[in-house]
């Protein structure tokens, strides 16, 4: 099952990707960990401070020697009640978000320590003076200076996580970039020696390093793809030169045959069908011997022009058809062998003749690094039973053929890096030839 396509991305892109993801989810947790840190310190620095000042201020009032709880009002500061044994204020003022909690801790028998919300923190401590006088002092401290400290804090790690995943993406993008570009060239470089010069080689020496092993590999690849393709020419060869001499005698026979005369007419039209077939067997052993020839070793020199082929074809159209040429610049130039390109285009002609009715139309479009030849005719169009396998060898359509005029005439195209495809129409067959542009 193929991916979608905007999940689709180059293996560089994936490995910066998948460091910032990772690096991102690290920063989250390390700020999340220094928040916790930060958080602890933060309370434990608050308690202190409570504890100070409940210090502070009972150490004053147990030096009273008064009958009765006595506070002098200069050491009172604002959130600081002080209770007599009874639970009642004696001094000091409370927040009012944090009264009632400070009122209900007037009559606490050992420290304590409660948190009022997010906003308030408070300490009550009993304490006893030296007359014997018992009471409670009760502390608060605000938290709000704290939370903007945590806030700041958090906020400042947010932004050093933000700034490090993106130095991280921009440093993982670049090293990336420098290690993948080794292996990019290699690919495109093994993609056009497979193409065009199969006898190259990386030749990185032994694998010593991920790079060199890759080379090997494709050294290898390379090697056998050669093969491949030498056994088929020489396969392709032998056969087209076995099969020449007995159609050849073949052909001679029926020819001879015909010149005796004295034949019925059953036999006459039998010898003329076997002889026009063994040309047409001739023609198509001569292109796939071509063929084999010139694959892997053709003369990326040798061009031609479109009017050429042109000339080369037109005769394939019988006088009973008409030939409407509407290629406006049959002075483009092809970046291939004029011959080969004639046999890619001829069966293409013949089909169209054969199916035609009255027109066999050819048009040209240039582009930047091709032409596209269209091949049309006025005939039936072709079924949609053939259409999957209509350039399969075998493969035979209504008007008859023998089914190997388009699948070969796709090899050969291919052969010279082009390519045969049929075209939408809404009447008749087109088929399009796609030619190298010189």
């Amino acid at each position: 099952m193929r991916a979608p396509r905007w999940l689709a991305t180059s293996f560089r892109s994936q490995l910066v990707l998948t460091t910032m993801a990772l690096t991102a989810v690290g920063m989250v947790l390390v700020t999340l960990g220094l928040q916790l840190i930060l958080h602890r310190i933060i309370e434990g620095n608050l308690d202190q401070v409570l504890h100070d000042r409940a210090d502070s201020l009972t150490a004053v009032v147990d030096s009273s020697t008064s009958s009765r709880v006595s506070v002098p009002h200069d050491v009172l500061e604002p959130g600081v009640l002080v209770f007599d044994g009874r639970g009642h204020v004696v001094a000091g003022t409370a927040w009012p978000k944090a009264r009632t909690e400070m009122m209900q801790l007037g009559h606490v028998t050992s420290p304590r320590t409660v948190a009022v919300g997010e906003k308030f923190r408070l300490y009550a401590t009993p304490f006893t003076t030296r007359s014997g006088v018992r009471g409670v002092v009760v502390v608060s401290e605000s938290r709000h200076a704290y939370e903007e400290a945590e806030l700041y804090i958090m906020l400042t790690s947010l932004l050093v996580g933000v700034l490090v995943v993106v130095a991280v993406g921009l440093v993982a993008r670049l090293v990336t970039a420098r290690a993948l570009a080794p292996v990019a060239q290699m690919a495109e470089r093994a993609t056009d020696w497979s193409e065009h010069d199969l006898g190259r080689r990386f030749e990185l020496g032994p694998p010593s390093n991920e790079i060199s092993a890759l080379g090997a590999t494709l050294d290898g690849l390379l090697e056998r793809v050669a093969m491949t393709i030498r056994a088929e020419q020489r396969l392709t060869a032998e056969l087209a030169h076995e099969l020449r001499t007995p159609l050849a005698a073949i052909q001679g026979s029926a020819d001879l045959a015909l010149l005796r005369g004295g034949l019925t007419e059953e036999a006459r039209v039998d010898l003329e069908q076997i002889a026009t077939s063994s040309r047409v067997m001739a023609q198509t052993i001569t292109t796939l011997l071509e063929l084999a020839r010139s694959a892997g070793g053709s003369d990326e020199s040798a061009t031609c022009r479109l009017a050429d082929v042109l000339d080369a074809v037109s005769p394939l159209v019988p006088d009973g058809l008409v030939l409407d040429n509407r290629v406006a610049d049959p002075a483009l130039r092809l970046a291939a062998p004029r011959d080969l390109v004639v046999r890619a285009v001829s069966p293409v002609v013949e089909n169209a003749v054969r199916h035609a009715r009255s027109t066999v139309c050819l048009d040209a479009v240039g582009a930047a690094s091709s032409v596209e030849l269209r091949i049309g005719d006025d005939g039936a169009g072709v079924e949609e039973s053939v259409r999957e396998t209509l350039f399969a060898p075998g493969t035979a359509g209504p008007g008859g053929g023998t089914g190997l005029g388009l699948g070969i005439a796709r090899r050969v195209a291919r052969s010279i890096g082009g390519d045969v495809e049929l075209a939408a129409s809404d009447a008749g067959a087109v088929f399009v030839v796609r030619l190298p542009r010189l």
